[in-house]
């Protein structure tokens, strides 16, 4: 794969040839500090934006055009990354020297560029009945949230975290959503074309062709020379022990955990292995511990939160078992620290994470995703991460195990009843 940069005024061109594939992978990313009222907004606007434009009125005609366009697809993507919120406009079609007709990379390229820079916009408020379509889709999304006990059990640990960004959610409740207007999304898309851009491009093509064309059709106005710190730091005043009652039949019980002074390291390689031998997988402790040989629960896991600085471990069980699953997570966390895993099971969790990596570069998503976070992040790229997984240590693991403390944990207690009374 050959990495190449191309430095404009108000923008960064990155991107990687490689002749793996038949199609092309762009990503135009806007980034900005995460703003906890702006997290719907943000989302809706992304949405609305992809739908439609002052050329394309409504998806359908933004459909047939892709569809003309060999099939390419167009689609938008909001994230939130510890104090970064980033919205991307993503791109994927056909390499252009399977097509015959000259102007299709034009076309093809420019497609995107036209719906960010000219929305559907008239007297200042977006076109209402567009509008009206991607809101219904999203009252639906966020219900469909607040049916998932595991999703309603981690939304409302998160928030107990205090006002963190690390507390804020992409899709929001649904009273905020009533609150967004298209005057509101106008403003919010204002900020939006205010905010950093970089663009993204992967694929066996010309890409001082690509990048001149972009040019032509991307004056982007802003010159931002803004630094992002992304990483959250969630310490612990109070270990906070919580417990609500749900709708729900099953208990769902969420610890969360903060994590002190991992270097980069540890951010990059250390803390995944120690996620994975913990509750990564059905031969992982937690997994081992609560459900093979006590039959407690009805699922278990545990996440790395990396830039939130987080350690979060989740429960589905009777509310009766609660405080032995407590005792027993307790164990596995007290047996990750003392070493009580075999290099067996780490040579195992290298050969995962290896083949994981590998997976990746079968795809120009997976690629292109690795190339984001080492301009985003500094995240070493693949073949220098897969060197530094074969170098890890058990102490290494154990090492990482020492800087975990509690924060949060919450019982979302369901209404079954317990089985003793």
């Amino acid at each position: 794969m050959e990495y190449k940069k191309y430095e404009y005024p108000s923008y960064n061109i990155y991107t990687v040839k490689t002749n793996h594939f038949k199609t092309v992978h762009m990503e135009i990313l806007f980034r900005d500090e995460v703003c906890k009222e702006d997290m719907l907004t943000k989302t809706f606007l992304i949405d609305l934006m992809t739908d439609c434009s002052n050329k394309y009125h409504n998806r359908g005609e933004v459909v047939k055009k892709l569809e003309e366009l060999y099939q390419a697809s167009f689609y938008g993507v909001t994230n939130k990354f510890g104090y970064v919120s980033t919205c991307s406009f993503v791109l994927n079609f056909l390499n252009p020297s399977y097509v015959k007709d000259e102007k299709y990379l034009e076309e093809v390229i420019s497609l995107p560029l036209e719906m960010i820079l000219n929305p559907f916009i008239k007297a200042e408020e977006f076109d209402i009945k567009n509008f009206n379509i991607v809101k219904n889709r999203l009252h639906d999304e966020i219900l469909g949230v607040n049916e998932d006990l595991n999703k309603v059990a981690l939304k409302k640990a998160l928030s107990n975290l205090g006002n963190t960004p690390s507390s804020y959610g992409i899709l929001g409740t649904l009273e905020e959503l009533e609150e967004i207007t298209p005057k509101k999304l106008y403003l919010a898309y204002q900020k939006l074309i205010n905010s950093k851009c970089d663009i993204f491009i992967a694929g066996n093509i010309d890409m001082d062709m690509v990048a001149n064309l972009i040019f032509k059709y991307f004056k982007y106005p802003v010159i931002s020379t803004k630094e992002f710190n992304l990483y959250v730091d969630n310490p612990v005043k109070k270990v906070k022990k919580i417990k609500e009652k749900s709708k729900f039949l099953e208990t769902c019980l969420v610890n969360i955990y903060s994590l002190n002074n991992l270097d980069k390291k540890d951010k990059i390689i250390n803390f995944y292995f120690y996620n994975y031998l913990l509750g990564g997988g059905l031969n992982s402790k937690l997994y081992q511990l609560l459900r093979e040989k006590n039959s407690l629960c009805y699922g278990i896991k545990s996440m790395y939160l990396k830039y939130d600085n987080l350690l979060v471990i989740e429960t589905s069980l009777k509310k009766a078992d609660v405080n032995k699953a407590q005792k027993l997570i307790n164990q596995a966390l007290r047996e990750m620290k003392n070493g009580n895993f075999s290099i067996d099971e780490v040579n195992n969790a290298k050969e995962s994470f290896i083949f994981s990596l590998n997976l990746a570069l079968d795809n120009l998503g997976g690629i292109m995703n690795n190339y984001v976070f080492n301009i985003l992040d500094d995240l070493p790229l693949i073949d220098e991460r897969i060197k530094l997984i074969k170098d890890i240590k058990k102490e290494d693991i154990m090492n990482v195990a020492k800087k975990i403390k509690p924060n949060i944990s919450l019982v979302l207690e369901g209404e079954e009843k317990d089985e003793d009374n």
